[in-house]
């Protein structure tokens, strides 16, 4: 085949047919021959905003996610991207259509050599593609190394004059994405770790957002009363209105002294770093670490057994383990604590009382899409996931660009969702041009920009750690304009009754809207104590 129509070809034989895309000189060929092909190609405004966008829908489809961008400034505009994927372990292929190798240092356009170099220390697999020969194969190596058990994204980096050149393509039988089994002597060794336990707590992390894994947990939970808790990426493995469920590992108060209390943690499907559950928490305490791999166990908390491999055998064994016994906690008491507790919070908290009044007013099943704001910080601890892969945050390396971009692949990815973006003005002014995005293919996402004219996280640190204020003052558009510019619905409240009565009455969920939430700022939940 010519060798765009092999990438395309690859591509659709794995069932991708959503593309996120950056033209350029470079692909001029393969912007033809996706002219006729059968993909969904989303053209946006920015590489970084790309990247982002594949990520959503990959969050939230649980598939691949695809990006190309051209070389030069194109790849280089996608290292963010990269880094939160990375960190996040979700799994992108992008395809980096590059200048021709052999006109390296001759002054080619947008040349630099070995580009892909840059990347190495953060993608699961990054391939040059030196021979044409090598060009499906290069394919089929990223996109599975994407979606090892370890996801994570890939690059491949193609030379664009092979995008008009004979290619052979032989696509290699599909392999099955493999999953490390549990070792035979676990079952033992279960029953060993907890014979003499009387309050082991459960903490669930992605890697369980699995088919069968929530009634699993269910099951554990309920008949030997054992509390369940999740990290900010599992959010939504259970729902978290469950009896057994108390929320993210993070919150202070009741969870705080579920895990004091503990005298046995099971952390499965998370890699226990440092930014998912507060530091020192599980110290001292017995710990089985279940992961897909032993990449993060003993790196932040030694663990007492270290299990690798298949998370649905490992709850599978838990549960004949448990099975007639019942433990010390008293979880009706502790959840009657909880609730006693979200009162106090929502008499007292902004960001709570903000939160709840979101999650109220939307459809249950709304995808939240959030970037680091502090309306997020609260939702994170606060606000109920009530289903799989429907709250996404940046948990790789955090960006504050994340949110809107992320939330229109996010929507693509689940289009019979509806889909909330909740950003802060200092993260969301720079990736305002995706509105075009938004416009041009009529993506129904709804956008809440959370407007206090700052950085307001480090206005909160400034004011109370240096006794400074105003120095992160942001001088903003009127973002109610700038939406309608591009064709968008748009509207402006100053308060929590206005924030509600328009998510009530003027969304649709059909159709593109932007909410202008002009609000102070209030303190994180960290200082909510």
């Amino acid at each position: 085949m010519i060798g765009s129509t092999a990438i395309i070809e690859f591509l659709e034989r794995h069932d991708i047919h959503h593309i996120f895309y950056l033209p350029g000189i470079h692909t001029i060929s393969l912007s033809k021959t996706l002219k006729t092909r059968n993909s969904n190609i989303f053209i946006g405004r920015h590489e970084a905003n790309l990247l982002f966008m594949a990520d959503g829908f990959a969050r939230t489809s649980g598939t691949v996610g695809v990006t190309i961008v051209t070389p030069g400034p194109g790849l280089g505009n996608t290292v963010s991207g990269f880094m939160e994927a990375y960190g996040a372990n979700v799994p992108l292929l992008v395809l980096h259509i590059d200048t021709e190798r052999k006109d390296i240092g001759k002054g080619a356009l947008h040349e630099i050599a070995e580009p892909e170099t840059i990347f190495r220390s953060f993608t699961t697999k990054t391939i040059p593609v030196w021979e044409r020969q090598n060009l499906v194969p290069a394919l089929d190596e990223a996109y599975h190394a994407a979606l090892e058990p370890r996801q994570g994204p890939a690059l491949v980096s193609i030379p664009y004059t092979f995008l008009e050149k004979e290619v052979p393509f032989h696509l290699p039988e599909r392999r099955k994405i493999p999953v490390r089994q549990v070792v035979p002597e676990i079952p033992s060794g279960l029953d060993d770790a907890l014979r003499d336990k009387e309050r082991p707590v459960i903490i669930g992390g992605k890697s369980l957002m699995l088919d069968g894994a929530e009634s699993l947990i269910g099951e554990i939970c309920t008949t030997s009363s054992i509390p369940f808790l999740t990290t900010t990426s599992g959010k939504g493995v259970v729902n978290e209105e469950s009896a057994w469920c108390f929320g993210n590992v993070m919150q202070q108060g009741v969870v705080r002294e579920i895990l004091e209390r503990a005298d046995l943690t099971i952390a499965i499907g998370t890699r226990l770093r440092r930014v998912d559950v507060h530091r020192g928490s599980l110290k001292d305490k017995d710990l089985i670490h279940v992961d897909v791999d032993t990449e993060w166990i003993d790196r932040n908390y030694r663990a007492t057994m270290k299990i690798s491999g298949d998370p649905m055998q490992f709850l599978t064994r838990l549960r004949d383990v448990v099975k007639g016994k019942r433990f010390g906690w008293k979880i009706d008491d502790l959840k009657k604590d909880q609730h006693k507790e979200r009162k106090a919070l929502h008499k007292r908290s902004a960001g709570y009382k903000l939160v709840c009044l979101i999650r109220k007013v939307i459809p249950r099943d709304s995808i939240t899409v959030w970037d680091p704001n502090l309306p997020a910080y609260w939702a994170e601890s606060y606000f109920p996931a009530f289903y799989r892969r429907t709250f996404i945050m940046p948990t790789g390396i955090s960006p504050i660009f994340y949110g809107l971009p992320a939330a229109i692949g996010a929507k693509i990815g689940k289009p019979d969702k509806p889909c909330l973006s909740v950003c802060g003005d200092g993260g969301v002014l720079p990736t305002l041009s995706e509105l075009s995005t938004i416009s041009r293919y009529g993506i129904p996402v709804v956008i809440l920009v959370y407007n206090n004219n700052s950085f307001g996280v480090l206005e909160d640190y400034m004011k109370t750690g240096c006794t400074i204020e105003g120095s992160m003052f942001l001088q903003n558009p009127d973002f109610v304009k700038v939406a309608q510019a591009f064709g968008i619905k748009a509207k402006r409240t100053t308060s929590l009754r206005g924030l509600g009565n328009i998510l009530r009455r003027d969304i649709t969920w059909t159709e593109p809207f932007l909410i202008e939430f002009r609000y102070p700022c209030f303190p994180p939940p960290w200082r909510s104590r």
